[in-house]
């Protein structure tokens, strides 16, 4: 929280009026017909631009085993970008945090990944989140790791089974400035119906850019 905390802070949120984010990742896509389960992996290369009323573009590549499928949508206003605060106690009741310091729960840790997810975090309200982490019980500091793109980054991890299986969340974070870089679910309880193996990496998120540009064309 600290480091984050120290980071220069970004224009005022009037500049443009599109946030911007690109990710890489893939989920586990499970379909249970009668009693069979059947899963697939379908590795995804996104990038969105949104406006603070949600309407703006996503495009979408996914690798599919007869190459690519490009999804390039305009979005209609919908779910609105969360306002952000550099209070703590602000931005947990923002991200429905408020009760952190209660039992720990996979749902805290998937707050912060979706709003990561649609618009760049500012230094100061990570270090707001940064600091709402570690009041979490049962959180793991898993120490140094490198992220998939190569990144030097610490990771913290919490155990949860709040999907209904138990699942490992980790966060993975730049040592200099506590940016969100990657987010990863591993299964480590009983995989029950899902055919996938006790320690299967059930999804994860690589966040490569961010920041706000004017206009569905541009990147920073």
């Amino acid at each position: 929280g600290a480091a984050a905390a120290r980071q220069p802070g970004l224009p005022g949120i009037a500049r443009t009026p599109y946030a911007y984010v690109k990710r890489e990742g893939w989920h586990l896509a499970a379909q249970v017909p009668g009693q069979t389960v059947s899963s697939r992996v379908l590795p995804t290369s996104t990038e969105s631009w949104l406006k603070p009323d949600g309407s703006g573009r996503i495009l979408t590549i996914t690798s599919t085993v007869n190459g690519s499928r490009i999804d390039d949508e305009a979005i209609p206003a919908g779910e609105p970008l969360l306002p952000l605060s550099r209070a703590k106690a602000v931005q947990a009741r923002r991200l429905a945090l408020a009760d952190v310091g209660s039992a720990a729960s996979g749902g805290q840790f998937a707050a912060i990944i979706n709003l990561a997810d649609r618009q760049q975090i500012p230094p100061a309200v990570q270090a707001a989140i940064l600091r709402l982490l570690a009041r979490i019980p049962g959180l793991i500091n898993a120490g140094t790791v490198t992220d998939r793109d190569g990144r030097p980054a610490v990771a913290v991890s919490l155990d949860s089974a709040y999907t209904g299986v138990m699942v490992s969340y980790t966060l993975i974070l730049d040592q200099g400035t506590g940016r969100l870089l990657e987010a990863d679910q591993t299964l480590i309880g009983d995989p029950n119906k899902l055919d996938v193996q006790q320690g299967s990496i059930l999804a994860y998120t690589t966040f490569l850019a961010s920041g706000d540009v004017a206009n569905t064309t541009t990147r920073p």
